[in-house]
């Protein structure tokens, strides 16, 4: 077969022209540039599917685990949700004291307003303090008997008797009208308070002196016990006397905060008091509370 000698050797229709060595050359640079010739495409998948499935796991676990916290946390809050509605069912509302006769309805956090919380929790806590003291005092009586300390028998059956009757009536007496006092604002409970926090400490200054017979293993029993060489006696007694000696300081701090707030931020009078008590009777203040209409002070 002869050749065209008329034939353009440039012509496309006689080579390919990416046989050209130039082009050929310009090709080879481009892939080296882009590292083309290292990794093929199906090599590259590849690669990132093994590196990828441990990560996918340990989402997974991850995932797994929330749920079952989450399932949990739903299961306690359903429990305690049919607890309280079996204690409504049973007790109403009430819940205080903790056990199973609750007789009143008592919940800081929810009745009293948030800017006078943190007093009438620390009015709470010096409540409690006061049944461990009352505690402490009778255990030493007790000691006061065994080592033999004039009068011991009086003194235990006092501190028996404190432990019940000082310890419900200071809650219902003082504590319980300064609760409702920041609860409803009325002048006619923080009296009430002032009253009978007043004779709470008076009575931590006697249980301090802690006279013989008295019930109280305050300091003269103390000296007493110390004097006659009972020295474990002297130590409960040194307890008891240090817990009436705290109490009284710390019921006497808030006597005064409970006072300036009354007198100060909120304004109330002894007149207003009484004319509180004339519109709607002493008996709605200590035995309907629910019935009185909102203070302004509150």
């Amino acid at each position: 077969m002869t050749t065209n000698p008329f034939a353009d050797p440039h012509s496309m229709d006689s080579s390919n022209p990416f046989e050209d060595p130039a082009v050929q050359q310009g090709m080879n640079s481009t892939r080296h540039e882009y590292g083309l010739e290292t990794e093929t495409p199906k090599a590259a998948d590849s690669t990132y599917t093994l590196s990828s499935e441990p990560s996918r796991t340990n989402e997974m676990a991850t995932r797994i685990d929330d749920l079952a916290r989450r399932e949990q946390e739903l299961q306690a809050r359903e429990a305690a949700l049919v607890a309280k509605q079996e204690h409504i069912r049973k007790h109403g509302r009430n819940n205080w004291p903790p056990g199973p006769f609750p007789l009143i309805f008592h919940d800081i956090d929810m009745e009293i307003p948030e800017q006078h919380r943190p007093t009438v929790l620390t009015l709470y806590r010096i409540w409690m303090f006061l049944i461990i003291v009352l505690t402490v005092n009778l255990v030493s009586a007790v000691f006061l008997l065994i080592s033999g300390a004039n009068n011991g028998g009086a003194d235990l059956g006092a501190a028996i008797m404190y432990l019940p009757v000082i310890g419900i009536l200071s809650f219902f007496t003082w504590y319980q009208p300064v609760y409702k006092a920041y609860q409803t604002g009325y002048a006619v409970f923080y009296y009430i308070f002032f009253l009978f926090a007043g004779f709470h400490i008076a009575f931590c200054t006697y249980a301090f002196i802690g006279i013989p017979s008295s019930g109280s293993s305050g300091l003269i029993n103390l000296i007493s016990r110390f004097a006659t060489g009972h020295i474990l006696s002297g130590v409960f007694c040194i307890l008891s006397t240090v817990g009436w000696a705290l109490e009284g300081l710390a019921i006497l701090w808030m006597y005064k905060n409970v006072w300036a707030h009354s007198h100060g931020d909120a304004g109330h009078t002894f007149a207003q008091a009484k004319q509180e008590v004339s519109m709607y009777g002493l008996k709605a203040y200590l035995f309907n509370k629910s019935s009185l209409p909102p203070s302004s002070a509150a």
